[in-house]
């Protein structure tokens, strides 16, 4: 079974729209043909980030707690370290590098990959949504 960690701007754009890359993945994962690694830390950011990003479009909060209550019903608890070296550009990005290196996940999938420069997550594999829905479509 594949392992991935997704980037909070994947669940932001799903929820924004049904008709793109990001949409098919929640799908996928609700689906069950990958498993989500997540942390506590993780799942904290994603709450900050939807609230603050979709409540001002109209969407509840009841609405986004039931999609992250939904989300955690098909996930892999995983519990990082305390010791964490990695600098990022974008130090709110350095919570999912933690969890994908030391989960040793497959993919790390992202709209920004330019906030994972390859020469920082040499064991991680970091896509954008497209491609890891051609790596989910010739898996099974």
């Amino acid at each position: 079974m594949i392992r991935a960690v997704i980037d909070t701007n994947i669940f932001l754009s799903a929820l924004r729209s049904q008709d793109g890359a990001s949409f098919q993945i929640v799908d996928r994962l609700e689906r069950g043909e990958f498993t989500l690694v997540l942390s506590q830390t993780v799942l904290a950011e994603y709450e900050e980030v939807l609230k603050r990003e979709l409540m001002p479009l109209g969407y509840p909060v009841s609405a986004i707690e039931l999609f992250l209550d939904d989300l955690c019903r098909c996930v892999e608890i995983f519990r990082p370290s305390g010791f964490w070296k990695i600098a990022l550009p974008d130090t709110d990005d350095e919570a999912l590098a933690q969890l994908a290196i030391e989960s040793k996940i497959d993919y790390l999938v992202t709209h920004n990959s330019r906030h994972f420069p390859a020469d920082r997550l040499l064991s991680v594999q970091v896509v954008d949504p497209k491609t890891f829905l051609d790596i989910l479509r010739h898996s099974t």
